[in-house]
């Protein structure tokens, strides 16, 4: 009987080379999210039926919000918002509107400025120019970025989040708002 000879040039799979590929192959896999924006991706904007998660922020004027202290009074709006976001300077005039036809005993709104400690005087000096009446708040920074941005999973923004009294989530929209659809989920959360 004659032995087959090998071929110099094939390799099988039992061979260093092969599982060095593999490996690389798995690794790059894996770290591509990692290496395309230096970060992990965010979990999508919160849904409905979900309950958000408790935090405390800065209010810009001083002091803290406490998120438990807001629950069970009236439906709460989170606005979270840039000021480099045309999206969000356009809307946010229309929220103040929807805010003065409401009233604060249908919704308390909640803007939370996603732009760091930093432009703290340029947000308050910007809500008193354009004489926003609800409460602007300062998404506070962490070593993994900006706290009720991950909360919520903020991917773009403008971002909205209702929640009920219990701070369960009734709608949620990322990017431009659709302003109408948001006030009819308002006046359903009474």
């Amino acid at each position: 009987m004659r032995k087959k000879a090998k071929s110099k040039g094939s390799r099988s799979a039992g061979t260093p080379i092969f599982w060095i590929f593999l490996f690389a192959f798995a690794v790059i896999s894996l770290a591509s999210p990692l290496l395309a924006g230096g970060e992990a991706e965010a979990a999508p904007l919160i849904k409905k039926g979900r309950e958000v998660p408790r935090f405390e922020i800065p209010v810009v004027e001083g002091g803290n919000l406490r998120w438990e202290q807001e629950l069970g009074k009236v439906p709460l709006l989170l606005l979270y918002w840039s000021l480099y976001c045309e999206s969000c300077r356009e809307d946010l005039p229309n929220i103040q509107k929807m805010h003065e036809r409401l009233g604060t005993s249908k919704v308390k709104i909640l803007a939370i400025n996603g732009d760091g400690r930093n432009a703290a005087k340029m947000v308050q000096s910007y809500w008193q120019k354009e004489r926003f009446s609800f409460l602007s708040l300062l998404d506070e920074e962490t070593n993994e970025g900006f706290l009720v941005e991950g909360l919520l999973g903020v991917e773009r923004t403008p971002a909205v989040v209702l929640a009920d009294r219990a701070g369960i989530v009734l709608f949620s929209q990322e990017g431009k708002l659709d302003l109408p659809a948001l006030e009819e989920a308002i006046r359903k959360a009474h």
